[in-house]
């Protein structure tokens, strides 16, 4: 069954306090973007300003150019599940070596124009993918359908793999990404500027567990 995850990301600590407050009551999975306006555009808070939900897991999806600098700070958080991009710098593989060393789960993003050939090899080491549809760094993305045929392509390699969708992901989207067999909707805007955050965020959900798609 596949589950809905809250996407933040924050440019200051206020909005960040914000955002948190608004899905707080309701809120199972969070999804906190870090970027170091370098990998992409738009520089938000860093790991020592970031801080989670009690009772909701906690995914840290690293946008930044230089993954390593950032992971003592991102293994304090104690996150459940750390999402570094393909497209960055590094050895990834002894990045999430490091991390499931210490239990946490590891993740491979990868943006639009990456495709499934490319990162095979890493798709056998890590427990999730994020397919990531939009443009890295900002709120509000476009969500772009093409991408979903990715979801498949990867559990066909790895069938154990979980696999979210991020960028631009409203319930229309919601549904294309179940019906191509996504596990995880990420989703901020579509929730966060809804006039009811909370409702938003049910009606993701009963399209996440099959209920209205």
């Amino acid at each position: 069954m596949a589950s809905v995850a809250a996407t933040i990301l924050a440019t200051t600590p206020a909005e960040y306090a914000e955002r948190i407050d608004r899905v707080k009551p309701f809120v199972r999975r969070l999804h906190v973007d870090i970027a170091d306006g370098v990998f992409a555009p738009n520089k938000t808070v860093g790991p020592s300003q970031v801080y989670g939900v009690d009772g909701a897991e906690l995914d840290l999806h690293i946008m930044v150019e230089y993954p390593e600098s950032q992971l003592q700070n991102v293994l304090a958080l104690e996150p459940a599940l750390v999402i570094l991009h393909f497209e960055s710098q590094g050895d990834l593989q002894a990045l999430f070596k490091q991390l499931k060393a210490v239990g946490i789960r590891t993740g491979l993003a990868i943006k639009p124009d990456t495709t499934i050939e490319q990162v095979t090899p890493l798709l056998l080491n890590v427990d999730h993918l994020l397919v990531f549809t939009g443009t890295l760094g900002f709120n509000g993305g476009q969500f772009n359908g093409a991408c979903l045929e990715k979801i498949q392509a990867a559990k066909a390699v790895n069938p154990s793999l979980e696999v979210g969708v991020d960028g631009g992901v409203n319930q229309e989207a919601a549904r294309l990404c179940i019906g191509h067999g996504a596990d995880v909707l990420n989703s901020g805007s579509f929730i966060h500027d809804a006039p009811d955050p909370e409702a938003a965020y049910i009606g993701l959900q009963a399209i996440a567990q099959g209920d209205s798609v």
